[in-house]
């Protein structure tokens, strides 16, 4: 699928491109009326037994008007297979080879408006309050949001997926990264912590990859210091030596990292040694209700106690309760979660405590 999802991305951001196409069905029938759609819409096309040949069209509106025309079930959507050729090259059996049921092209189609979002840069930054154990607000963490052309929310997990799939995932979070840099300066938040995510497996080269992030903090007038660039995916990260440079990169930068979801399968205890964070963050999962599980509070001790041998701040994220809160307040250093503030647009300077 990834291949679609790349071609996709190429005729979303050249939205005038024509090619050829090939459309495939077995069924007399469907043929029959994928003809009258072609018809229709004045599509060019050549016939050879069981195969269309489209000479010059958008295939985005192709596709747009087979779904719009038609009511196909299930099977014929699989039935149904389609295949967009450059305009320079001849049809030949590579192309046919290349063919997808039309289900697949659907579903890339059903995502297109989040494609958008990232081809377009429609990126906004919600903001989490980071507070201690008093509940003041010592700082935010930066959560990206798409925003479609409507206005509605894309959630990040949508926009990183399609970033990935498009192979564009190098691009898509260096713009998050940079896009929460400029969020924190407009808010003024100058003097507060900031945590702001990233993907490792994004970055092929830190001294390249990461500097114009670097560059961005400097000449926006921000504290390196209060800056916390956070491993996400952390579990996905297969090479850690070249973690381990990345996050060198940002500490000679005079920046900190933290390391997300400790207490969680792979992601906790190896990497907790071996990168040796200035802040780690107890996974949400662990934290909700540790205040009646036994086994919990084992955990969180076990970790506070590492992390004080070592110099390392500890956060409870996914505070979401009062009691848990009270059980933590005296053992971690920081706190978030939705008992003190949902993300916010606007950074919350004071939260409310039920």
């Amino acid at each position: 699928m990834f291949e679609l999802y790349k071609l996709f991305y190429e005729i979303v951001k050249n939205p005038e491109i024509y090619t050829k196409a090939i459309v495939l069905t077995e069924s007399q029938l469907l043929r029959e009326m994928l003809r009258q759609v072609f018809i229709q819409r004045g599509y060019k096309f050549k016939e050879d037994g069981q195969f269309l040949f489209l000479e010059q069209v958008n295939f985005l509106e192709v596709l747009r008007a087979v779904k719009d025309e038609l009511s196909l079930s299930s099977p014929a959507l699989q039935d149904i297979l389609a295949v967009s050729v450059p305009l320079q090259d001849n049809f030949s059996l590579k192309h046919v080879s290349q063919l997808k049921p039309l289900v697949s092209w659907y579903s890339i189609l059903d995502a297109l408006e989040d494609l958008n979002v990232i081809t377009e840069e429609r990126l906004s930054v919600y903001f989490q309050p980071v507070v201690d154990r008093n509940a003041v607000v010592l700082g935010h963490e930066c959560l990206i949001r798409g925003v479609r052309a409507d206005g509605t929310i894309v959630s990040p997990a949508n926009l990183f997926d399609l970033a990935i799939k498009t192979g564009n995932i190098f691009h898509f979070d260096r713009l998050c990264r940079e896009t929460c840099v400029k969020a924190v300066a407009k808010a003024g938040l100058r003097d507060k912590l900031v945590f702001i995510n990233f993907i490792p497996t994004s970055i092929y080269d830190p001294a390249t990859c990461l500097q114009t992030t670097i560059s961005w903090v400097y000449s926006l007038g921000l504290r390196p210091e209060n800056i916390i660039f956070e491993v996400v995916e952390s579990q996905k990260v297969e090479d850690l030596k070249h973690l381990s440079e990345i996050l060198n990169t940002y500490r000679e930068g005079g920046f900190k990292v933290a390391l997300d979801d400790v207490g969680t399968g792979y992601a906790s205890l190896e990497l907790l040694v071996l990168l040796k964070p200035d802040i780690i963050k107890i996974d949400r999962e662990i934290v909700r209700l540790v205040h009646g599980d036994p086994l919990k509070k084992s955990l969180i001790n076990a970790l506070v106690q590492i992390s004080r041998e070592n110099g390392i701040k500890v956060l409870a994220e996914g505070v979401e309760h009062r009691e848990d809160f009270e059980y933590l307040r005296d053992k971690v250093d920081y706190f978030q979660g939705y008992y003190f503030s949902k993300p916010q647009p606007k950074p919350v300077e004071v939260v409310q405590l039920n």
